[in-house]
């Protein structure tokens, strides 16, 4: 097994709930948040306007890690299907290996 598969296998034990709250809601959400909050005010400001940081912050903190579910959800998805398709892969590799060849 790929060590991609191991961890994969040991972020799945954990559960989904817990992906998708390290990965989806702090990871993506929290992150992508703080580099909103800080990067929107500047925009707005070399385009000739001031946003207020803070009003700017609260909103990213809360709408970031709603959609930080939604994206730990689907890469969860996503995941689950690479490790299950592996997991056949692989499967169907070691049965091949079994079969006697019968050119042989």
């Amino acid at each position: 097994m790929t060590d991609k598969l191991e961890k994969w296998q040991k972020l799945r034990a954990k559960g989904k709930w817990n992906y998708i709250l390290i990965y989806g809601v702090l990871g993506w959400g929290v992150g992508t948040g703080i580099l909103f909050s800080l990067g929107f005010p500047l925009v707005t400001e070399a385009m000739g306007d001031k946003a207020p940081f803070l009003p700017v912050f609260a909103g990213s903190m809360v709408l970031f890690p709603l959609g930080g579910i939604a994206w730990g959800y689907g890469m969860w998805i996503y995941f689950e299907k690479v490790y299950w398709e592996a997991k056949a892969s692989e499967q169907a590799s070691a049965i091949g290996a079994e079969k006697p060849d019968p050119d042989a």
